[in-house]
């Protein structure tokens, strides 16, 4: 049985207590509650947690299972495959404080603990903000919490690590940032832009 994590079949472990709601943004270390229930959903959630365990899920050793222990106790279980994306390529072990984004849009298997399939890992010790998110042609996040306003000083790349020349609009873009402000949506001027041209359909 499949079922949606933004559909009405999401299990008592699967609470608004261990899942970042409404935005993707989170500081790694604290998450950042900045919505309100107006707000568009965004497609690409975020859980954070103590990495428990790590195993690999088939004999290739390609493709592994991290279990993720969350603040209130609950385990999610993240697959991690070669195309998942790590940012600032972590060397993720055990007992490491991380946060992990996937795609609340995608069907997942109805077991427990809950099996997802991981986009995005962020390792907590980066002390920044990292959002996940569709930013349309005014740079603007799918669930209006984040404008970006870029300068010569934010660095703009792709996945495999050479620089971003083309428009970033219309894009599914990872976001580090430090500091944004107060205002709705909340603006900043991020230090590091990935821009995911292949992994997210």
């Amino acid at each position: 049985m499949y079922y949606n994590h933004k559909s009405n079949k999401i299990s008592a472990n699967e609470t608004q207590n261990n899942i970042i709601t409404g935005t993707t943004g989170c500081t790694c270390g604290n998450v950042e509650n900045n919505t309100t229930p107006t707000m568009p959903n965004s497609r690409y959630l975020g859980i954070q947690g103590i990495v428990t365990n790590i195993s690999n899920l088939n004999d290739d050793g390609c493709t592994k299972l991290f279990e993720v222990r969350d603040q209130n106790g609950r385990i999610t279980n993240f697959v991690i495959t070669p195309s998942t994306y790590f940012i600032n390529q972590a060397n993720i072990a055990r007992g490491m404080s991380i946060t992990v984004f996937y795609d609340a849009d995608a069907p997942a298997v109805l077991i427990y603990p809950p099996r997802l399939q991981a986009i995005v890992v962020a390792s907590n010790n980066l002390n920044k903000n990292v959002k996940v998110d569709y930013f349309d042609s005014n740079l603007l996040s799918q669930d209006k919490a984040l404008q970006l306003n870029i300068n010569e000083n934010t660095e703009v790349i792709l996945e495999n690590g050479q620089t971003f020349t083309g428009n970033l609009g219309n894009h599914y873009l990872i976001v580090i940032y430090t500091n944004s402000t107060r205002s709705i949506p909340a603006q900043t001027t991020p230090e590091k832009v990935i821009v995911l041209c292949q992994s997210i359909s």
